[in-house]
């Protein structure tokens, strides 16, 4: 009985050494959005800043205009903000997500766009969050149904309109909203 009670025993100091293992993994976690800037070096500092001169000046033209598309698609999308909610519906009467990224491409000119968020993410090219810039496209998965199933059009400062529901309309929201940091599928760049 002695041997079985010093198992026992020995068992639970395990457990809560485990446990408070995992406990400090979790509180080192940085949420989207926190500043890095105290975590780097004054070097590392000043070699960023050379390598984003030289590797800027190199392609300025090209991220000029690609920016300047970006700001467009952001501001119109911004322009619906306060619209209707509508299911399948991409007009001023009511949009859904998917529906306001098809409206705002159409209202610019721009190509063709599917009607389901899942279509549009299989569009364009990956974009990771650290490199979001206006007019990306964020997709959200497992809100309604199973896989990618909303979308939004990153607006700048951690921010994205989007037709979240009847209720809300088309607002815009932090991503570092807790909701949307669960649901996050990825980015893409469609312009």
């Amino acid at each position: 009985m002695k041997n079985f009670t010093s198992i026992v025993s020995l068992l639970l100091v395990l457990e809560a050494f485990v446990a408070v293992n995992v406990h400090a993994e979790r509180v080192a976690h940085r949420p989207w959005g926190a500043s890095r800037s105290s975590e780097l070096s004054a070097p590392a500092l000043e070699s960023d800043r050379t390598s984003l001169k030289t590797s800027t000046s190199r392609s300025l033209k090209a991220t000029s205009h690609s920016a300047r598309r970006g700001e467009q698609i952001a501001q119109q999308a911004v322009s619906y903000k306060g619209s209707r909610y509508r299911f399948g519906g991409d007009s001023k009467r009511g949009m859904d997500c998917s529906g306001l990224v098809r409206r705002v491409y159409d209202d610019l000119n721009l190509k063709k766009l599917p009607h389901t968020a899942s279509g549009l993410y299989q569009m364009g090219k990956p974009i990771r969050l650290n490199d979001l810039s206006a007019g990306d496209l964020v997709f959200f998965k497992n809100t309604y149904k199973r896989g990618v199933s909303h979308v939004g059009v990153y607006a700048g400062d951690n921010r994205f309109v989007h037709a979240q529901n009847r209720r809300h309309g088309v607002t815009l929201t932090a991503l570092s909203d807790p909701y949307y940091q669960l649901h996050y599928a990825g980015a893409r760049r469609l312009y």
